[in-house]
């Protein structure tokens, strides 16, 4: 079997990755590469900025070397229509183009759906904060290849204020939970087929620790929390769960995608 090779597509822009820094975190693309390497060591990966167009256009006409492609998560929001989000749209249309194997989680899920021709909302029942409860597999889900050996029902990283509305006509539901219906979908678009999650596998309950102290005041500012006491209650929540997700377990998704990759490979 050959050497893997995946790109990365960074959904952060410069500046946003810049306070990612501050809060201790790396860029979303290096927390995933770092993460692949634990499960696929030899594997190669690139990465790349949609709004770094001199880059984008190398990527574009190398594009056929990767055997997959991982969409990760960002702050951008979906429905701003700005130009940062139209250049994500429009590279990940391309990427469409070709036969590829795509991962999404968060952002890369919701930017997938729309340059598929669905719809993202802010989420009425509010948002996920660092972590996700109850996430539940339907039938489709229980018996798809990117949920094997994981448990019907489990707690995950997560954070997002934003989700699916409505998925692509071919889209198949494998979980929801009650804040958000669309928490994974499969779906076709032209050779490409997408594996897309609203949360992530790939972030440690550390990280998301660090993200949400780094943030606080504007966690505040939104009403996502009353006050500095309510944050540190639910840090206290997202602690505990800590202890009872291995990374093992936390990983599932990624790794199965990776092995369907070696699989077709």
């Amino acid at each position: 079997m050959s050497i893997l090779k995946l790109l990365i597509v960074e959904g952060n822009t410069k500046e946003e990755n810049s306070n990612f820094n501050k809060a201790g975190c790396v860029p979303q693309s290096e927390n995933f590469k770092q993460h692949v390497k634990m499960i696929e060591p030899n594997c190669e990966m690139d990465i790349v900025e949609p709004n770094d167009d001199s880059t984008v256009s190398k990527i574009i006409a190398s594009l056929k070397k990767y055997d997959g492609i991982v969409l990760t998560g960002s702050t951008l929001r979906i429905n701003d229509e700005s130009n940062e989000v139209k250049k994500h749209i429009n590279f990940i249309k391309t990427c469409f183009k070709h036969e590829k194997k795509i991962f999404a989680a968060c952002w890369g899920l919701q930017v997938a759906v729309t340059a598929a021709g669905g719809k993202c909302r802010v989420a009425p029942s509010g948002p996920h904060v660092g972590i996700a409860y109850d996430i539940e597999l339907t039938n489709e889900g229980k018996k798809h290849k990117l949920y094997a050996s994981k448990p019907h029902k489990f707690i995950t990283p997560a954070f997002n204020y934003d989700e699916v509305e409505i998925p692509p006509n071919n889209a198949v539901l494998l979980a929801s939970n009650k804040i958000n219906k669309f928490e994974a979908l499969h779906f076709t678009v032209g050779n490409s087929e997408i594996w897309g999650l609203q949360y992530h596998p790939e972030i440690p309950y550390d990280y998301m620790i660090k993200l949400i102290k780094h943030r606080s005041q504007k966690l505040i500012n939104n009403k996502s929390f009353k006050n500095e006491t309510e944050i540190n209650q639910h840090i206290s929540l997202i602690e505990k769960a800590k202890v009872q997700l291995k990374d093992d377990i936390r990983l599932l998704e990624l790794k199965n995608w990776i092995n369907y990759l070696k699989e077709n490979n």
